[in-house]
């Protein structure tokens, strides 16, 4: 069902340069995540993962309910890599020469003082441990969104390969008629057109990719065309936000065939923030928000 491409530097540059081009407001921020996202995909290659079997009775019961092979807490990363990852990623933030880099350089204090505390934040991430961020948070007056963003983009090469793994165990040949992801249960954030004509999601956590259905609500799964719509973003005919007035959630949607521009997909995630801003003061919430 997926398949992991490792994008060089070269084409993650150009991937940036052409939404800058487009959107030079934001060439700063993009410029940050230009160099998060080449750190992130020359981690892949030297990321190491180890098995994780599913028992085959367990497996087979999974694959015929159409549950979730795994949960977030059994994701297996590469520790060493993700540390390396996120010294990198603190050092890319910490020359943005404001009050983040402040924060981050506070955090990395933190973490050089205290070695194991690192090991325990990214266990505690993926057990959604929200208690330990909290307190981390009163203790050190980190704020707790921004050590979190990077925790997540640290382990998220890790989380990419690990999926990838898992989800040779899904089964091919059945659709799968779900709006949450089959590898971890997550909920998309990014829907696409492919050249195919054909609607795929994809993960908001493992990034992993599946086929959907055209007229569908990942979130409650409702297909009714009456209360289902989507609206085109003016001046960028390559996205559309489909919503749906039952449940009051947006995705996103990126229709490949509408742009030359290679498509990068944590780019065109992070790159439309206007987007949220526009549907949220509208009165629909991002699919993948927390609930309050």
């Amino acid at each position: 069902m997926n398949s992991i491409t490792i994008l060089t530097t070269d084409e993650i540059k150009e991937a940036v340069n052409a939404v800058k081009k487009i959107k030079p407001g934001y060439a700063t921020m993009l410029d940050l995540y230009e160099m998060i996202f080449i750190a992130q995909e020359n981690a892949k290659k030297d990321i190491r993962i180890n098995d994780f079997e599913i028992p085959k009775d367990i497996l087979a019961v999974k694959l015929q309910e159409q549950f979730p092979l795994i949960n977030i807490s059994q994701f297996i990363i590469d520790r060493s890599q993700s540390e390396k990852l996120f010294n990198e990623i603190c050092s890319i933030l910490a020359t943005s020469d404001n009050e983040l880099s402040q924060t981050v350089r506070k955090i990395t204090g933190l973490i050089e003082n205290n070695p194991l505390k690192l090991d325990m934040l990214f266990s505690s991430f993926l057990k959604e441990d929200e208690a330990l961020f909290n307190n981390f948070e009163i203790d050190t007056g980190v704020d707790k969104k921004i050590l979190a963003f990077i925790i997540y983009n640290s382990l998220k090469p890790s989380l990419n390969l690990f999926a990838e793994k898992m989800s040779q165990l899904l089964d091919k040949d059945k659709e799968w008629n779900k709006g949450y992801c089959p590898v971890c249960g997550s909920a998309p954030e990014l829907s696409t057109f492919e050249e195919n004509g054909k609607r795929s999601l994809i993960c908001g956590f493992c990034s992993h990719k599946w086929e959907s259905k055209r007229i569908y609500c990942p979130f409650c799964e409702n297909t009714d065309h009456e209360t289902l719509q989507y609206f085109d973003i003016e001046g960028e005919e390559e996205y559309r936000v489909d919503v749906c007035d039952k449940c009051k959630k947006y995705i996103k949607t990126v229709d490949i065939n509408k742009t030359s521009r290679l498509i990068y997909p944590p780019l065109e995630s992070q790159s439309t923030p206007y987007i949220d801003v526009k549907f949220e003061e509208l009165g629909y919430l991002p699919g993948n928000s927390d609930p309050e």
